[in-house]
């Protein structure tokens, strides 16, 4: 931003109940890849250069309370509830108490407007900075303007009103340049014209946008800030407008990840990729890929196709993840994992680890090389370095009674054979091995062979016999039959 001549807050409007959402939820805490509408917006406010956030709350105001109590952000922020929703005006001086000793400059934005960026606000300040305006606000040319008020300009530029919708003359509703609702305000000089707003209108609201009528009439200085792009300044008010938005949102990470990381992403038009994630030079994502999350990729890996990474994980350089679920883990370098692998929360993997199709793994570590190649499950698990999980390997963690999951631990070099079940807790040595079938409910040492399975017997001759048998059975019952027809 440009070298201010007065400290800058900003007034987030998220009071509003969101009835065509048809929703219980608050609109403000529907999900766009992966963070809420109002997390977006505030996230986006707290990378300015703020010395305050007012957030203004109405409708579920328990609800989006509770939230934003959960959030972290550098900014100080607070939280003031409109208990009756009297338009946008009124929101705004529901913040006035909280103001009472600031001078200085207010930014006010909906709460619904998740594409809205650091670029178009800095701009909006930085003109309202630059021009000494009282009353200073964001415009944009739109395609399709039914529904916004118009901007009114005179012959040398200078905005003398706005229009409504419902209000325009038809040479005014030709006019694509609207008001979207973003302002600057300097305080407390507006505040003669947000105490003298109106609500004689349909909706016996207060609505901020009188308020450039009064900056026009009272001969304050106004000035406004031409965004190029209109579409980030659109709000939510329905599941439609949210699904576009989050394809808006989904195209910008992706266009930046290719363009300013060095990523390729095969499809676009199928991979889902939230804005927090980083992803490191020449790695490949291919189709049909959900990437949502504090989420940070390696250099030179490939993602996809069909993958899911989710929550909060770190994947290191090198990396294959195929046809895979991963959530809330870490994965080293050099790894191979999938196809069809599922790593749930916890799971901890080295460097060079291999995690093959079919094997579900949770809550457990697997140090340097180590392998589970297939269809084997890991909980509550400690894997060594190069130790091998044979196919179909069963760590048994559960104990259904107490309701307690107990940790086993498998050490360097350590090989189980296929269908092996690991009861825990126990421990396996150091370059141990377990035989094929074998159930495991005591400590294995270093180096040792455990078999614990039944005897294997062969009884010579069993097949002919069993035949015969079968066969005589067969014949017997034939006869009988003959038997009954004969009477």
């Amino acid at each position: 931003m440009a070298t201010r001549q007065a400290p800058t807050r900003a007034i987030v409007l998220a009071a509003g109940e969101g009835k065509r959402m048809r929703s219980e939820k608050p609109k403000v805490l529907h999900d766009i890849l992966g963070q809420a509408i109002l997390w977006r917006v505030i996230d986006t406010l707290d990378g300015l250069d703020l010395e305050h956030i007012h957030v203004v709350i109405g409708h579920g105001a328990q609800e989006v309370r509770t939230y934003l109590s959960a959030c972290s952000w550098k900014t100080p922020l607070s939280i003031h509830v409109q208990e009756q929703q009297l338009g946008t005006g009124h929101a705004v001086l529901q913040v006035e108490q909280a103001l009472a000793d600031f001078e200085g400059n207010i930014l006010v934005v909906y709460g619904d407007t998740p594409l809205l960026t650091a670029k178009t606000l800095e701009g909006l300040v930085d003109e309202h900075v630059s021009e000494k305006a009282d009353v200073s606000l964001i415009t944009t040319i739109v395609p399709e303007a039914k529904g916004y008020g118009r901007i009114l300009r005179s012959s040398k530029g200078a905005i003398t009103g706005i229009v409504e919708n419902k209000d325009a003359s038809p040479d005014q509703k030709q006019i694509k340049e609207i008001n979207p609702g973003m302002y600057c305000l300097r305080f407390p000089q507006v505040l003669t014209g947000l105490h003298g707003l109106s609500n004689k209108n349909e909706q016996g609201e207060y609505y901020l946008t009188d308020l450039v009528a009064w900056a026009v009439a009272q001969n304050v200085k106004l000035a406004s800030y031409a965004s190029e792009d209109w579409q980030e300044l659109a709000g939510i008010n329905s599941r439609v407008d949210l699904a576009e938005a989050a394809k808006i949102l989904n195209r910008r990470t992706l266009n930046q990840l290719a363009l300013e990381s060095g990523v390729t992403i095969v499809d676009p038009d199928s991979t889902w990729i939230s804005p927090e994630v980083k992803i490191g030079q020449d790695t490949l994502i291919l189709p049909n890929c959900w990437i949502i999350g504090d989420i940070t990729i390696g250099r030179s890996c490939l993602v996809g196709p069909g993958t899911t990474i989710k929550g909060t994980v770190d994947v290191g350089s090198g990396t294959h993840i195929l046809h895979s679920h991963i959530e809330d883990c870490r994965v080293g370098d050099n790894c191979r994992v999938g196809p069809f692998a599922n790593l749930r929360a916890g799971t901890v993997l080295s460097d060079e680890v291999r995690i093959g199709n079919f094997v579900e793994v949770k809550q457990s570590f697997l140090g340097l090389g180590a392998k589970a190649s297939h269809l084997s499950y890991l909980g509550d698990t400690t894997v060594g370095n190069d130790a091998n999980i044979g196919a179909g390997t069963i760590v048994a963690n559960y104990d259904h009674i107490t309701k307690l999951k107990s940790r086993t631990s498998i050490g360097d070099r350590a090989s189980t054979g296929s269908n092996s079940v690991i009861v825990a807790p126990v421990s396996l040595g150091d370059g141990c091995f377990v035989a094929a079938g074998t159930v495991i409910t005591k400590n294995v040492p270093p180096g040792a062979l455990a078999v614990a399975r039944a005897q294997q017997v062969h009884k010579e001759g069993w097949s002919e016999s069993r035949k015969r048998k079968h066969l005589n059975q067969a014949e017997g019952k034939n006869s009988q039959k003959a038997e009954k027809s004969g009477k």
